[in-house]
């Protein structure tokens, strides 16, 4: 991919975490970054998940928490929980980032992640986590298309 956003998709499960927190991100992932990325932003996400964002993604993310009202409690926790706790994550030739295991214990995840493209980020799952989030979410998916217009 070139100078585009990246469009990130697909479901990759069972993939390893060594001991000091590195895991290979799926080729179709960073085949996805735009030429020349090599690092993802590995933030605190919604729903129990991590969530990487490539540059100009987590720009866009960090454009929006910039316009919350730092005078608001809940803005602050925010701010704090999504970009305090973020760290950038470079790329090696084995296609590895290196995550804190703080930010891995946040989430759940162990010795194996679940991945999942969402269009804009992956995200970052612990696979049990993961799976009862899906189960939950396709019960529900034919609603949720109607009452957003997507069908």
């Amino acid at each position: 991919m070139s100078e585009a956003t990246p469009q990130f998709i697909g479901e990759y499960e069972d993939v390893p975490v060594d001991p000091k927190g590195r895991l290979i991100v799926p080729s179709a992932c960073r085949k996805a970054l735009p030429m020349g990325v090599t690092t993802f932003v590995i933030a605190q996400w919604f729903d129990g998940c991590l969530a990487g964002f490539d540059p100009k993604g987590w720009q866009r993310v960090l454009g929006k928490l910039q316009t919350l009202d730092g005078g608001q409690k809940q803005s602050r926790q925010l701010i704090r929980s999504v970009a305090g706790r973020a760290v950038e994550a470079r790329i090696d030739r084995q296609g590895r980032v290196l995550i804190p295991r703080k930010l891995l214990d946040r989430a759940g995840i162990t010795d194996r992640a679940t991945i999942n493209g969402a269009v804009d980020r992956i995200e970052l799952w612990n696979p049990e986590r993961y799976a009862d989030y899906m189960d939950e979410a396709d019960q529900k998916l034919e609603e949720i298309a109607e009452e957003m217009d997507i069908l």
